[in-house]
């Protein structure tokens, strides 16, 4: 259980990323403004004194880690954010055959291993004990985007528009669309998205691995080149609702991270063109995933009948040991049976917007325009 921690205190949630990711974020996106220059030296001077312990653990467990084979293919959560997806993790990793990258490991990636009697403390504190766009808990040991891993460790990552909002464009577009990227830019994300991959193996056992990241909507052919055996669940919201919860999700989590200042009004544009871009392509993309290797879920049929989505998602990958499962997702859902997650008003303003940029996503997946009010 983790304690409530002042926001003002908080740390930034890349501060363990190394100096050297730090400082290439510095020069690609631009300069900080004058009152988070303090927040700045805060990152900096953590990234700094963190750095024995990823020379720790470069030299104790690197070899070992870079050769951890992956032996059974991940199961790969494909959503965009605010569709339910960090529920579906959730429940996906009670099944005791399958494991996911931890809160911990994506908040320490380049030093879990040999830091964590140190670190694991001080991270705790600085947690919140709840998310504070939707309520749910937070924990260490529950399961995370492995986006978020791959921001500690390089710059090559979409969140980093979180720290740089007047570069979320630039920041999608590279790291999320992978557009622009040379062939060995492609191959350093690569080779970091699998660093992450391998020490989540090590620390797992060996377990099939869940992995959440909303990027990955966009990437289909890169995660199939990484896995050509993974099993997609694509997981799809009220794009209305969707919109709602993004906008408030954002209103959160920004100021406590940002480096830059931007107007909402731009910073809405980025959110409306990063879900269209992520669904178009997902659109075009998902026919190159093989039979088999697919299933697409209702975030609100999950919600309603969840045991019989879950069974329907292992019947359509051919997961083993659905009877064994059954009994672990019935012990997490029973005490979340009364969870009332948040109720977002929306306006015909809002619906205009959405109808204006995500119809297309509306019309795909049959959803209608709730009630306005």
């Amino acid at each position: 259980m983790t304690t409530q921690a002042d926001p003002a205190l908080r740390q930034h949630m890349f501060a363990l990323a190394p100096l050297r990711v730090w400082l290439r974020l510095l020069r690609e996106h631009g300069g900080v403004a004058p009152r988070r220059r303090g927040a700045l030296a805060r990152i900096l001077l953590t990234s700094l004194g963190t750095l024995p312990l990823r020379l720790a653990e470069s030299a104790i467990h690197g070899r070992r880690v870079r050769r951890t084979p992956i032996e059974t293919p991940p199961v790969m959560i494909l959503g965009y954010g605010r569709s339910g997806t960090t529920h579906l993790h959730n429940l996906l990793v009670c099944d005791p055959d399958h494991a996911g990258v931890t809160t911990y490991q994506a908040i320490a990636p380049a030093c879990c291993l040999v830091g964590r009697r140190f670190l694991e403390p001080l991270i705790a504190r600085q947690l919140p004990a709840k998310r504070p766009m939707d309520n749910m808990d937070v924990s260490l040991d529950l399961p995370q985007e492995e986006e978020i891993a791959i921001a500690g460790l390089s710059h090559q990552s979409f969140l980093h528009h979180l720290s740089f909002p007047r570069a979320a464009r630039r920041c999608y577009d590279r790291y999320a669309a992978m557009q622009g990227l040379t062939p060995r830019e492609i191959e350093r994300w690569e080779r970091t998205y699998l660093d992450v991959v391998r020490k989540a193996t090590v620390i797992a056992g060996g377990r099939r691995l869940v992995l959440k990241s909303p990027s990955n909507l966009a990437r289909v052919p890169h995660i199939l080149r990484l896995f050509p055996g993974a099993k997609f669940v694509h997981i799809v919201r009220n794009p209305y609702v969707v919109y709602r919860s993004l906008t408030h999700m954002f209103r959160r989590i920004l100021p406590p991270n940002q480096l830059q200042e931007i107007a909402w009004e731009e910073f809405e544009e980025h959110i409306l063109h990063a879900y269209e871009r992520s669904m178009r392509r997902y659109l075009a993309d998902r026919f190159r995933i093989p039979p088999g290797q697919l299933t697409e879920v209702r975030f609100e049929d999950l919600e309603t009948r969840p045991l019989h989505e879950l069974q329907r998602v292992y019947a359509d990958l051919s997961l083993p040991d659905w009877e064994r499962a059954r009994d672990h997702f019935a012990e997490y859902l029973g005490p979340r049976a009364t969870y009332r997650k948040n109720r977002y008003g929306l306006d015909q303003a809002v619906i205009d917007r959405v109808d204006a940029r995500w119809r297309f996503a509306v019309d795909a997946w049959s959803y209608t325009p709730p009630e306005t009010g």
